[in-house]
């Protein structure tokens, strides 16, 4: 990669966020991750490009090793099945979740709490009379239940990034004990893994390793510590933050050009 810096201004908060969570799966080159629809899908194809090589993409559709030379445009493409190794169906697609064989999740969503729960079922207090109806789980609960890990890329906004999410589809470290209500940790049910990163269009969020809570790790240029806070529908830390490196300009370059030329995913 040209270590050119792209300058604010030349690409989107959401190309941003692309390139960051692209960035941050170089952890697990070499790993099986089950990568969930939309923005996950795109940050997984640059990562594949540049950063982690030798990532091995399993899609809850059954597409085992996939190997896309385009971009998809759901978890039903068919472009997915190009160079895997298998193309089995949903059930099989999740197989490998529920044996513990898959590394990291990584999943997008409607909200995100400062537990790290994720929301993709709908927005209001009551279920059956919903604010609005979203698109609803997939595999996103397999994937929040039996992945070592997991990874949430999501726009950032206050209602989004909440206290505690409408409805909890994807559990993050604390969650509601049914029917009592009470909040647990995830392990007291008897749940492996938990969100490693939160990567919204603004930074990198991590989690507090006693009490589970997400605080800014890096905030991106462009952006300040005080933005984030004010844009966050909790009391979030951001003292221990610092700034996130700059974009290059070949990573814009790849994702206009290479991936989504079509913008597809409207980046920009």
């Amino acid at each position: 990669m040209t270590q050119q810096y792209a300058k604010i201004g030349e690409y989107t908060a959401v190309e941003a966020m692309v390139v960051h969570a692209a960035r941050f799966l170089a952890n697990f080159d070499g790993k099986k991750g089950l990568i969930g629809t939309g923005l996950p899908l795109v940050a997984s194809q640059l990562a594949k490009m540049i950063y982690s090589p030798n990532m091995i993409i399993f899609v809850e559709t059954g597409q085992a090793d996939a190997n896309p030379q385009e971009l998809a445009i759901s978890i039903m493409d068919s472009r997915l099945t190009y160079g895997a190794s298998s193309q089995l169906g949903d059930p099989e697609g999740l197989f490998p979740l529920s044996r513990y064989e898959i590394d990291f999740g990584f999943i997008g969503g409607a909200q995100i709490d400062k537990y790290g729960n994720v929301n993709s079922t709908f927005i209001g207090a009551d279920y059956n009379k919903p604010q609005k109806r979203l698109a609803g789980t997939a595999g996103a609960v397999d994937i929040g239940v039996f992945a070592k890990t997991t990874v949430v890329l999501m726009a950032h906004q206050k209602r989004r990034v909440c206290e505690f999410v409408d409805h909890l589809t994807t559990p993050g470290w604390m969650v509601k004990k049914w029917p009592e209500g009470t909040l647990v940790r995830r392990e007291e049910l008897g749940l492996q893994g938990g969100p490693s990163c939160f990567i919204s269009s603004m930074g990198i969020f991590k989690f507090n390793d006693d009490d589970k809570i997400m605080y800014l790790d890096k905030y991106f240029p462009g952006i300040s510590p005080e933005v984030v806070k004010a844009n966050t529908g909790f009391d979030i830390d951001v003292s221990r933050s610092t700034e996130a490196d700059h974009i290059l300009v070949d990573e814009i370059r790849l994702l206009r050009e290479e991936i989504d030329p079509l913008n597809i995913y409207k980046m920009r």
